[in-house]
């Protein structure tokens, strides 16, 4: 994977979104370290990506990739209301919020195209027909 915001035509709806998912995750991460260590941290990244240097072929560690898989399910679990308490008898079924919804959709979307572009994630990162989150 580039990190570069060019997109080819032919990548999925799954790939753009881990994407987008990976450039907004080293942002955050350089702003952070830019906060902590000043302004020389600029002078050693990449110019142009916000991040930290990737590997020659223009890809991102595994790690850092399981990271922002993480990241997406860990928004999901913040939606998610907390569990009813036992003593209070039997609990409705509810529907799942618009907002948490959304983050569940994007979260799927950024595990499948994590993979789809070749990283290795943890098997508790991938979407499985029951998961509720990572």
């Amino acid at each position: 994977m580039t990190k570069e915001t060019e997109r080819t035509g032919d990548e999925s709806a799954d790939a753009q979104e881990a994407r987008r998912a990976i450039d907004a995750y080293l942002s955050r991460r350089a702003a952070s370290a830019q906060e902590r260590e000043g302004a020389e941290y600029a002078a050693d990244r990449e110019p142009g990506t916000g991040g930290p240097p990737g590997r020659a072929d223009g890809r991102i560690e595994d790690d850092i990739a399981e990271c922002v898989a993480r990241e997406a399910w860990d928004a999901v679990q913040d939606a998610t209301p907390a569990p009813p308490d036992p003593g209070a008898g039997p609990a409705e079924k509810t529907e799942m919020s618009p907002e948490r919804a959304e983050l569940h959709r994007r979260a799927v979307a950024v595990a499948r195209g994590l993979r789809e572009l070749g990283y290795h994630l943890d098997e508790t990162l991938l979407p499985g027909p029951d998961m509720a989150a990572g």
